[in-house]
């Protein structure tokens, strides 16, 4: 029987988190392995430019989370393909199941990172970075000029679409309801901003493009099912 190698430390997820992680333990003398059900990198891979990272004026998401990858496995991390499925303990030990296959440490390390909360419509994955955001301060710089839509009413879509207003054009808040459910303070901040505008009682249906990019919009309104289309470079 093929004896269970066992690790220090593992960590699940290798998103700039789990990598950062990886990197720690490993520098410390602890055996290291990260399980990932993926591509490592996480949320960076989505992401077109990085112009806010220290030590680089601009920098590919991918080309990032390959250097943080390399930076990981430097001193010598160890990294597996795996879906997690579950830990169990036993005794000091705790057991790391991925697939077919299971992994013991003493320690574990969950670095599986957040999922942006999507729209679920046509075009949405197609046109990812590529005009469809989930981070206003991330990717605000690049629609510099451009009209953009803002999808939702809470304190998330109008603080981003507030501070999109630095760059773009304009921004429309687009939201399903006939009232925002921001708190007061925010909204009235967006009331009050002359380049923020709003559609009530509108749901987006489908992201359109021309291959390249982000160029409009179907809305359907959530009163009269009638459908109507919007221009915009960003959402």
């Amino acid at each position: 029987m093929e004896e269970r190698t066992i690790y220090d430390v593992i960590i699940i997820g290798s998103g700039p988190g789990g990598m950062t992680a990886a990197l720690y333990a490993s520098r410390a003398n602890l055996k290291t392995l990260i399980l990932e059900k993926g591509v490592p990198g996480g949320e960076l891979l989505n992401t077109s430019d990085v112009e806010n990272y220290p030590g680089f004026s601009n920098i590919s998401g991918p080309d990032l989370a390959d250097n943080m990858y390399k930076g990981a496995m430097q001193f010598g991390a160890e990294y597996a393909y795996g879906n997690v499925s579950g830990i169990e303990v036993d005794g000091d030990l705790r057991i790391v199941h991925a697939g077919k296959k299971s992994y013991a440490a003493y320690a574990v390390v969950i670095a599986t990172g957040s999922y942006h909360r999507k729209l679920g419509v046509p075009g949405e994955e197609e046109y990812a970075g590529r005009g469809v955001s989930y981070c206003a301060v991330c990717d605000g710089a690049f629609f510099k000029g451009s009209d953009l839509l803002v999808i939702g009413g809470g304190d998330s879509a109008v603080e981003e679409g507030t501070y999109l207003t630095q760059f773009a054009n304009k921004v429309t808040i687009v939201h399903r309801r006939d009232a925002l459910r921001a708190q007061k303070i925010l909204q009235d901040r967006a009331f009050a901003n002359e380049k923020m505008d709003f559609l009530w009682n509108k749901a987006v249906e489908e992201i359109s493009g021309d291959e390249q990019k982000v160029t409009h919009v179907t809305l359907r309104d959530t009163q009269t099912q009638e459908l109507s289309q919007v221009e915009a470079a960003g959402v």
